[in-house]
């Protein structure tokens, strides 16, 4: 069976899985810096935490040398750059939450059901779905096209995810 057009690799559902990636990033950080002048450090950490995986999501999904025609070099310097990043958000979501918030346990707990918890584990679910139509698992037909179709689907919950920090 051939790949419709529209979900090739770089074509327009993966175009638009990126623009949704990109639109959780950012929307978690707004709400981030929101609960840094509310003064709710636990949100906050939690938020600089959970921003980092529709960032990593984008660099999955982003096929940098097809996509801009970047040499290996570029793309190698594309990547040290996003786990920079990734590794900076980490380091200070871990000391906000270590320094500033009291009852740890309890505040871990309140996050494991907060709306962005239960939404980003909605969009893992959904995620591990995509994997279904990609191997054609349980007897299913590979479909590129269903593959990136519920991969959207995944993606447009973490931008729901993100809309609920608060």
């Amino acid at each position: 069976m051939t790949t419709p057009e529209i979900a090739a690799e770089n074509g327009l559902l993966e175009n638009l899985q990126v623009v949704l990636l990109l639109m959780a990033t950012l929307l978690f950080l707004v709400r981030t810096y929101a609960l840094s002048k509310a003064n709710n450090l636990a949100l906050l950490s939690y938020g600089l935490f959970v921003s980092t995986f529709p960032f990593i999501g984008v660099g999955r999904e982003v096929s940098f040398g097809s996509a801009v025609g970047a040499s290996a070099q570029g793309v190698l310097a594309v990547q040290v750059v996003m786990g920079a990043v990734v590794g900076v958000v980490l380091v200070a979501a871990l000391v906000v939450f270590v320094r500033f918030v009291d009852s740890k346990l309890a505040t871990i707990r309140r996050l494991l059901v907060h709306p962005t918890s239960l939404s980003i584990y909605l969009a893992i679910l959904v995620f591990g779905v995509s994997s279904v139509f990609e191997q054609g698992a349980f007897g299913l037909s590979k479909s590129a096209l269903l593959e990136e179709l519920v991969e959207l689907l995944a993606f447009a919950l973490l931008v729901r995810a993100a809309w609920v920090l608060r």
